[in-house]
Formats: C-alpha cells, sequence, structure tokens
C-alpha cells in the first residue's frame, strides 16, 4: 500500500541525490558550472541535488507528498523544482552507489518538488512532492549560507 510518507537512509556520495522518473542516465548527471553554483541540475523528470558535504555519507531522506508545502524550521537550504512523473516505475531517489523505490501515493503526472537540507542532530533531506496544475518556476525558497538567495530562478538542464 502506498502512503504519503516514506524514510530511506542513502548512502550520498560524488556530491548527488538524485530524484529520477527514468533509469540512470549518466549523461543527465553532469554538473556544468552553473549547476556546481546553484547546487542543481535540472531535467524534466530526472533532478540532481548537491547535498553540499564533500564526503561520502548515510543520511535519511523524507519522502512526503502533501497537497500544501510547509518548510522545516530546521531548514538550511530550500529549492523548489518542476518534476514530472513520467514512468512510476521507474520513480526512484538515488545517490552514485544506492537507489531506492519512491513508494508514495503519487497520481499526478506534474510536481512542485520542494528540496530542503536540515540540520537538528544530524543533517537529514527533505523532499515533498506537491500536485501542480502548473510548472512551478525553478527557485531558492531562502537566503542560505551558500550562495543561495530567496526567489532567484535556478536554471534548467546543463549549464
Amino acid at each position: 500500500m502506498k502512503s504519503n510518507e516514506q524514510v530511506v537512509d542513502l548512502l550520498i556520495s560524488h556530491s548527488q541525490i538524485q530524484v529520477r522518473s527514468r533509469p540512470f542516465d549518466e549523461i543527465l548527471c553532469q554538473w556544468g558550472n552553473e549547476n556546481i553554483k546553484q547546487g542543481a541540475i535540472l531535467h524534466k523528470d530526472y533532478v540532481v541535488f548537491d547535498p553540499l558535504p564533500d564526503d561520502a555519507f548515510g543520511a535519511n531522506i523524507h519522502l512526503t507528498f502533501e497537497v500544501n508545502f510547509n518548510m522545516d524550521p530546521l531548514v538550511q537550504r530550500c529549492m523548489v523544482v518542476p518534476f514530472y512523473v513520467t514512468d512510476k516505475n521507474k520513480l526512484e531517489i538515488a545517490s552514485a552507489t544506492e537507489k531506492f523505490k519512491i513508494d508514495l501515493d503519487l497520481k499526478e503526472t506534474l510536481y512542485s518538488l520542494y528540496y530542503e537540507i536540515c540540520e537538528g542532530d544530524e543533517v537529514f533531506y527533505k523532499l515533498t512532492f506537491v500536485p501542480s496544475e502548473i510548472k512551478v518556476d525553478a527557485k531558492y525558497m531562502l537566503d542560505d549560507p551558500w550562495g543561495g538567495e530567496k526567489n532567484k530562478p535556478l536554471q534548467e538542464g546543463k549549464v
């Protein structure tokens, strides 16, 4: 039975957390200079986020399906990007070394995907899928210590 919440303990490496709705594709994981600066590579159904710490480490990723987004009070960085679920059978959260099936009750095709880096006792990540009628503009949701500026747009593709 699919739910609205899932937590995975992901071994994060190679500075990437991938959310994808298609098979792994090395080409879609290529970082350009602007991608490195903005901390994300954005494609229609394949996004890669920079987890910020450089080393390989394990962290909990909280995946949720919500009707509205509520920012976590422990958030350090937050972005929103459009995300299309083109193949529900290929919907995964992954790093360079591990992958897990995303088992949320996602019925729509288009979502606003919110990516949060949070710090409590340890660093954890949140990915919130919010159904969307129109494609959201990819942007930072708040100012952060790594150069993110609230409402600054994020560029799509390899840049």
